[in-house]
């Protein structure tokens, strides 16, 4: 029978609804017989070789995560040992210069006006060069020296640098002395209510006689004979 025939006699049975349900009958049926087990149309079945490369596929990957997640494992470790190191060091760095770090962060608030006399005196104002050639005997001199104008000429307007600067020279002189087997010099310990004595004290105004008021600065004298180097700067 020629195709032309065939397609004829098909169509026509299909006009037939009898043939027709029975038809979609059929196929429903086969259709059922080929889905697996669990099977639907929103998961159709798919070749056990695919799902083998697949699951192996991902069973590499799973590895290589692995290796990553131990490699970055080992190196959060090792930064973690290295911070605590750096931590300890700082620690003892601070522990060991606290002394040297404060009087530094007190000394860059000085007075514009003092700032410059002390970069004219230290050359290098950062840390370490404040202190290395602060010890020199001629910037010790000089430090003394400013200082001494401040207390006798300006001292209510410059009470907060005479405070710092003090302060330095005691460290630097107590550095000097560290390198001698005993101490070279030492400051006084005049205190108000002294006798004022101009031999050991410089009174900022006249009087040469009377108690002393007010001690705007330490002098200080050789440690092994008291000789007087430098007189306390007093009122009376």
């Amino acid at each position: 029978m020629k195709p032309q025939k065939l397609y004829e006699i098909f169509t026509e049975a299909l006009c037939d609804e009898r043939i027709k349900a029975e038809l979609i009958e059929l196929i429903a049926g086969k259709a059922d017989e080929d889905r697996l087990e669990g099977q639907t149309e929103l998961f159709p079945r798919t070749d056990a070789t695919e799902l083998s490369a697949e699951n192996a596929s991902l069973s590499r990957k799973i590895a290589l995560l692995e290796l990553e997640a131990g490699r970055l494992r080992t190196e959060n470790a090792e930064l973690t040992s290295q911070l605590k190191r750096c931590k300890e060091t700082l620690n003892s760095y601070c522990s060991s210069y606290a002394m040297q770090i404060s009087l530094y962060e007190k000394y860059k608030t000085l007075s514009e006006s003092s700032a410059r006399v002390m970069s004219g005196i230290f050359k290098n104002n950062t840390l370490s060069g404040i202190f290395l050639c602060g010890v020199l005997p001629e910037n010790l001199k000089s430090l003394r020296d400013y200082t001494e104008q401040l207390a006798i000429n300006k001292y209510e307007e410059s009470k907060a640098d005479i405070a710092i600067l003090c302060e330095l020279y005691a460290y630097l002189l107590s550095c000097y002395n560290s390198t001698f087997t005993r101490p070279v010099y030492k400051l006084t310990e005049v205190k108000a209510g002294d006798e004022f004595d101009e031999k050991l004290h410089h009174n900022t105004d006249t009087a040469k006689q009377g108690k002393i008021k007010t001690v705007l600065l330490q002098g200080c004298i050789a440690a092994a004979n008291g000789k007087v180097i430098r007189k306390a700067v007093v009122t009376l």
